[in-house]
């Protein structure tokens, strides 16, 4: 029952993010089209934000950082529990 419920959610993350015009499956430059002027006033946007509100974005920092290191544990877990022979972890990091 989960499986189902799991499939209707992610067809309909999917159906969501669909074109609703017919024709801009046929121009696909028309849907990348993005000035880089656009791309650097989102990237001084998010800079004004960390300025203003350092803590903020400190935080954030330190908790990508510690995503990073629980999701690198989870694979070298997963690694070494799919391979045949269990590989040391580096003993460097």
């Amino acid at each position: 029952m989960g499986f189902i419920i799991k499939s209707i959610f992610w067809f309909g993350i999917v159906c969501l993010f669909l074109p609703r015009d017919p024709s801009a499956l046929k121009a696909p430059k028309a849907v990348a089209k993005i000035s880089s002027a656009t791309v650097l006033d989102v990237a001084a946007a998010g800079a004004n934000f960390c300025r203003s509100q350092p803590e903020i974005c400190e935080s954030a920092l330190k908790t990508s950082a510690a995503s990073r290191e629980i999701l690198s544990a989870a694979a070298i877990t997963l690694s070494n529990t799919l391979s045949d022979k269990p590989k040391r972890k580096n003993s460097s990091n």
